[in-house]
C-alpha cells in the first residue's frame, strides 16, 4: 500500500514537471510570434518586451551644390587717348592749335621735314601771360616797337610740318604802321611753301605764329616783325 501511494506522488511530479515545461515553451511561442510579451515576477511590476522591425535606409551622399560660373569675356586693350597716340607720331606736339615764338632751326629726315621752335608767352589785354594753351585764335603780332613776350622757359620743340602748308612772311615790312610812324599801310603777307621756307633758311624773327591741324602736324608758319 505504501509502495501503491508512493507511485502515485511520483508521477503526479512527473505531470507537475510536465505541465510546467509546456507553459514555458508556450510562453517561447508567443514571443516568437507576437509583438510583446509580459514575465511577472512575484511582487515586481510587469515586464514589457518589445520587439520591432529593424528597416535599413540606404544613405544617399547628396552631390555639393556647384555655384554657377559666370563667364567672363577676355579683356580687351584700352586704345590711348587719341592725343596721346597723335603725339607720339609728332614728336613735341602737346595739343595746342596754335604756337608763338621764334623758329631756331630746321631739318629733315627720311620722310619729314622739322622744325625746331622756341615757345614764348604773349601778354594779354590785361597784362596776364599767355601760353600756347591759352590761344583761341592765332597769334599776330606785327607793327610793334615794343616786346610784348616772355622767354622764361628754353625748352625747344621740334615739329613736323605739313608737307602741304602754307608759310606766310610779311611783305611790306617798311611800309606799316610802326611805333608811330606816319606810314598807314596794312600788313600785306607773301605766301609761300615748305621749300622755299627750307630754301631761306631759318628766319630771323621772334614774331613767328604756328598753327596745327588736328593730327598735330603744322599747317600754317607766319613770319612777322615789328619796327
Amino acid at each position: 500500500m505504501e509502495c501503491v501511494t508512493q507511485r502515485m506522488r511520483h508521477s503526479a511530479a512527473v505531470v507537475l514537471l510536465m505541465c510546467g515545461v509546456g507553459l514555458l515553451a508556450g510562453c517561447g511561442n508567443d514571443v516568437g510570434n507576437g509583438t510583446s510579451a509580459s514575465t511577472t515576477t512575484a511582487g515586481a511590476p510587469p515586464t514589457t518586451v518589445v520587439v520591432t522591425s529593424i528597416v535599413t535606409v540606404p544613405v544617399t551622399t547628396a552631390a555639393p551644390a556647384t555655384r554657377p560660373q559666370a563667364s567672363v569675356a577676355p579683356a580687351t586693350p584700352t586704345a590711348p587717348p587719341p592725343t596721346a597716340a597723335t603725339t607720339s607720331g609728332t614728336l613735341d606736339w602737346d595739343g595746342v592749335r596754335y604756337d608763338f615764338g621764334r623758329i631756331t632751326g630746321l631739318s629733315s629726315n627720311e620722310n619729314q621735314d622739322l622744325i625746331t621752335f622756341d615757345r614764348y608767352q604773349l601778354y594779354g589785354d590785361g597784362g596776364e601771360l599767355l601760353s600756347a594753351a591759352n590761344f583761341t585764335e592765332e597769334p599776330i603780332v606785327v607793327g610793334n616797337s615794343d616786346v610784348p613776350w616772355v622767354n622764361d622757359n628754353p625748352k625747344e620743340r621740334t615739329y613736323v610740318l605739313d608737307p602741304e602748308a602754307e608759310v606766310l612772311s610779311l611783305a611790306n615790312p617798311g611800309r606799316i604802321a610802326c611805333g608811330g610812324n606816319d606810314q598807314t599801310e596794312s600788313p600785306e603777307w607773301q605766301s609761300g611753301t615748305v621749300e622755299d621756307l627750307f630754301r631761306i633758311g631759318t628766319p630771323d624773327s621772334d614774331q613767328v605764329s604756328l598753327m596745327f591741324s588736328k593730327e598735330g602736324k603744322v599747317v600754317l608758319v607766319r613770319i612777322s616783325q615789328g619796327c
